[in-house]
């Protein structure tokens, strides 16, 4: 939850809490058509505020979710671009290349070897 949500939150209590004594303050004097809307609202407000929570609380799992997803990507990767690594520390000439690892230039240092 950052610090919107957190606002967020404790603004729609805020306004349950308020438009709640409104609502008391209305029954009080009489006015009940005005007490019932007003409560509505108080409920409405309330409800808004637990969503904001809960939906917090899933969008933190789901960005876990995410984050450990693209380590796991970044660790095969990697591993993938360690093996490229690996493979193009034996290429040693540019012969070798043009002739795909078939032959070494006579100056090349791995002319002899076989791979």
């Amino acid at each position: 939850m950052n610090h919107n949500d957190r606002a967020l939150h404790w603004l729609y209590l805020l306004g349950g809490a308020l438009t709640a004594l409104c609502a008391t303050t209305s029954a009080r004097h009489g006015a009940y058509w005005y007490a019932a809307g007003l409560a509505a609202v108080t409920f409405l407000l309330v409800i808004a505020a637990i969503r904001e929570y809960v939906d917090a609380d899933e969008r933190r799992a789901a960005a876990v979710r995410a984050e450990r997803a693209v380590r796991v990507r970044a660790l095969s990767d990697e591993r993938q671009l360690r093996q490229i690594a690996d493979s193009l520390g034996h290429s040693c000439c540019e012969r070798w290349w043009t002739s795909c690892g078939a032959e070494h230039a006579s100056t090349c240092r791995n002319q002899g070897v076989q791979r």
